[in-house]
């Protein structure tokens, strides 16, 4: 996939946590951590519109007054974050993966500039793919983090980064992305109160676990490479944002609790839930999946640090996810009770982990790679990691995109940007799928006014 646009490199330089601050330090793998060592990077775009039309270039100002103030913000920051900086490397005692930071260990930025019109690329409707691959920066298959800054002149700026998924999960990640960009705003690091905690002690009771999912991946290593490359071979995709406002979730589940209250058994109901089973439903229909008794699989990770016992920091820094599953007939999805069909099976996906977060941790690799060949619907992210907070001084983003949804065949569901309570949803398919969703999306909303 080629871009129609240009993107030409200003600079590229290295940031260190600030020197002799932080010693050499090893981290282990986790049970979390190791599900994601061959995992493509996470990629995420903040863009920013400038408000007015400067008076001078905005390249030639960004250079000279603004550079150095987010250089040194994101070095303050990776003194708090510094596994961020390291590498993933393999014990020379064990051969097993690790995280290692030594002194002087670095993240690239890469400073750019854009011709691409902004103002197209923060909409919402169907656009290339192809368009937002320049704004992101190269990750070293070593790397944990790579960031790009990219200038779109008299217009805004993007900051891309690409994140091994190994060294964190989504939680972790904007609690980084939100530290940079107070720091970077404010420029007073003492004002971030809320440090990462790195304690991988409470996870050590788990090793037996984690030796059996290395175990388990040996096994099944083959058939996640060849999805892996038959999604990343597909090509002429777009990329389109949906939202659901809060009203429409609420008409959403009045629609479902209308039946819950004639069938007499309550399941968790929550905005998420809706939402994926809304969109679960459109892809059924748009992808012809509702046509027959096949099974479609849904899967999405859910935060084990409140759910542990007892309860891990909200500030833990690494993954802490567990794999959520649910199931149903596409034939039943595609049916008029498709929606309440998709939600209690999704509700009561996660109602069973009140049984535990670990309840047959045994099983779910071989289950994941049972549905190979299968159709299986994933979701990145979740709406309440507020990523529309994350402001560097230019006010809240104009938008934020989840790329790596393509590679990962994923939907992504965000927090929304205009309305407190609304829901964002990202999706990457061909044109032909993405226009039938797209239909399928707003005719039922307004059938149901």
């Amino acid at each position: 996939m080629k871009s129609g646009h240009t993107v030409k490199v200003l600079e590229l330089c290295n940031v260190s946590p600030p020197a002799g601050f932080v010693r050499e330090t090893i981290f282990p793998l986790t049970l979390f951590d190791v599900s994601w060592v061959q995992a493509p990077p996470v990629q995420r775009l903040f863009f920013y519109e400038f408000p007015n039309k400067p008076d001078e270039d905005t390249t030639t100002h960004f250079l000279n007054s603004f550079l150095s103030n987010l250089k040194h913000s994101l070095s303050l920051t990776l003194h708090l974050f510094y596994p961020l900086a390291g590498n993933l490397t393999q014990s020379p005692e064990t051969g097993d993966h690790e995280i290692r930071y030594v002194d002087g260990d670095s993240i690239t930025l890469t400073i750019a500039e854009s011709d691409a019109d902004i103002h197209l690329l923060v909409q919402n409707h169907p656009r290339d793919i192809a368009e937002f691959y320049p704004l992101l920066p190269e990750l070293h298959p070593s790397s944990l983090m790579a960031l790009q800054v990219t200038i779109f002149p008299n217009t805004g700026i993007s900051i891309g980064s690409s994140l091994h998924h190994v060294a964190a999960d989504g939680r972790s990640s904007t609690h980084f992305i939100k530290s940079w960009s107070s720091i970077c705003r404010t420029g007073d690091d003492s004002l971030i109160t809320s440090h990462p905690s790195y304690d991988r002690t409470v996870l050590a009771d788990r090793d037996w676990l984690k030796r059996l999912f290395l175990k388990q991946m040996t096994e099944f290593q083959f058939e996640h490479m060849q999805v892996a490359d038959s999604r990343a071979n597909r090509s002429n995709m777009l990329l389109a944002t949906f939202a659901l406002s809060r009203s429409e979730i609420e008409r959403l589940r009045k629609r479902v609790m209308d039946r819950v209250a004639e069938t007499r058994n309550p399941f968790h109901c929550s905005a998420f839930v809706l939402t994926c089973a809304y969109v679960l439903v459109c892809l059924v229909k748009a992808r012809g999946d509702d046509a027959d008794d096949k099974t479609v699989h849904f899967v999405f990770s859910v935060d084990c640090r409140a759910r542990w016992d007892p309860p891990i920091p909200a500030t833990y820094f690494g993954n802490c996810v567990s794999g959520c599953f649910a199931e149903a007939k596409g034939r039943d999805l595609g049916s008029g009770d498709g929606l309440f069909v998709a939600a209690e099976a999704i509700g009561r996906g996660i109602q069973r982990l009140e049984g535990g977060v670990l309840e047959g941790a045994e099983t779910w690799f071989p289950r994941i790679c049972s549905m190979m060949g299968q159709r299986v619907i994933s979701v990145a992210a979740s709406p309440k990691f507020r990523v529309y907070d994350t402001d560097f001084g230019w006010g809240k983003p104009k938008k934020t995109e989840v790329i790596s949804i393509e590679k990962t065949d994923a939907i992504y569901v965000g927090d929304s940007r205009d309305e407190e309570g609304g829901i964002e949803i990202g999706l990457v398919m061909p044109e032909p799928e993405m226009s039938v969703f797209a239909s399928l999306f707003e005719a039922d909303l307004k059938a149901r006014q």
